[in-house]
């Protein structure tokens, strides 16, 4: 009989299973062999159905009362070998945190690919007239998004983050809260060239285009732009008119979008706080008359600033700077007198945001 459960129990650690049938247990059962003592158990042949052991269950506390109705090979590793006592609990701890976790994501909206938002997502980044449509316009980056989030008068529309901080930021703030991975984030940008440099794409956020002024008032210095074609230089452009505080921008039509992404990066939001209008030559020319500004335009072939200033009866300025490559457009030059800014006989022109930021400090202390 001592053979046979021998060969059974031998049977039972090589298959990891349990025969309860052939071993019935019993609260008041004693432990199945000594701790430190030999894994093997004594079983007696007199017909008694129970098991018997030499172990003492007197003083049992701590892991050994855990383990008093686990069978001792129930411990016992694919070698043989004692399993540590505190490995079961390790596993349910950790399998806890993860059930803690994924409850954690529950709380956030899923997003897929072919998702409605994903879509609205990428034509928000690709089409200015989309985003004209939609009075939306779409962010990235976290800096950029948590500078945003300072100005009260914004209001979001959804926040896409790999970040559960950041989504835990815009908890009383934004409706709709996605906790997406990279490669959803890397999506959004798989058509684009610079797909491989968007190393700091770690958010994304969707907001409302801020209501622009019926009307601008008390206007002493106001900056048109006449079709910027880069964001860039539109970006640094804006800084330079937060930082020297120009009264109103005027975007002349195919300018650059102000809400385009890689415009909002570099101003971090700021231009949102100076009043805009956007129109045609012949609505900048009404306004300069019905606000009483002297038109002027950045030109090679100028004259200096300060002559046109000093002969002004004008109570303002309208400085207008012309497009990268083929200066400014010839209904400009029809009611603005050109300036220029004296520079070395081998030098033609500046950068349009170099040229703006000398300009506009320096007509901003004529006033």
């Amino acid at each position: 009989m001592y053979r046979s459960v021998n060969i059974i129990r031998k049977y039972v650690i090589d298959k990891n299973i349990f025969l309860g049938s052939f071993f019935p247990l019993h609260r008041n059962s004693p432990v199945l062999g000594k701790r430190g003592g030999s894994s093997a158990a004594t079983y007696s042949d007199s017909g008694n159905s129970g098991v018997s052991g030499d172990s003492d269950d007197s003083g049992i506390s701590g892991s050994r009362g855990e383990d008093l109705f686990i069978p001792h090979w129930m411990n016992l590793d694919e070698g043989g070998g004692r399993v540590k006592s505190n490995q079961w609990e390790e596993e349910r701890t950790s399998n806890c945190r993860q059930k803690s976790s994924d409850a954690n994501v529950e709380q956030f909206l899923p997003i897929s690919k072919r998702s409605k938002m994903m879509k609205y997502v990428i034509r928000l980044r690709k089409k200015s007239n989309y985003r004209k449509k939609k009075n939306s316009f779409f962010v990235k980056g976290s800096k950029t998004i948590l500078e945003l989030s300072k100005n009260n008068d914004l209001l979001f529309e959804a926040i896409l983050s790999n970040s559960k901080n950041i989504l835990y930021h815009f908890q009383n703030r934004c409706k709709k809260l996605y906790y997406i991975n990279n490669d959803i984030l890397n999506y959004i940008f798989h058509d684009s060239l610079k797909v491989k440099k968007e190393t700091n794409c770690d958010s994304i956020a969707v907001l409302k285009i801020p209501s622009i002024p019926k009307k601008v008032e008390h206007i002493k210095f106001l900056l048109a732009l006449d079709k910027i074609r880069y964001a860039y230089n539109l970006g640094n452009i804006l800084n330079v008119a937060y930082s020297m505080n120009i009264d109103c921008i005027f975007y002349i039509y195919n300018t650059v979008d102000p809400f385009n992404h890689k415009v909002i990066e570099i101003t971090k939001g700021s231009h949102f706080k100076i009043p805009h209008i956007v129109g045609s030559y012949t609505q900048l020319k009404d306004f300069c008359n019905e606000q009483n500004l002297l038109p002027i335009v950045a030109h090679t072939n100028g004259t200096n600033p300060h002559n046109v200033l000093k002969n002004s009866i004008q109570k303002g300025i309208c400085l207008i700077l012309g497009n990268e490559s083929t200066g400014p457009h010839d209904d400009v030059l029809t009611f603005a007198k050109p300036i220029t800014l004296p520079m070395h006989e081998m030098t033609n022109s500046l950068n349009v945001f170099v040229a703006a930021s000398i300009l506009i400090h320096y007509l901003k202390s004529g006033l």
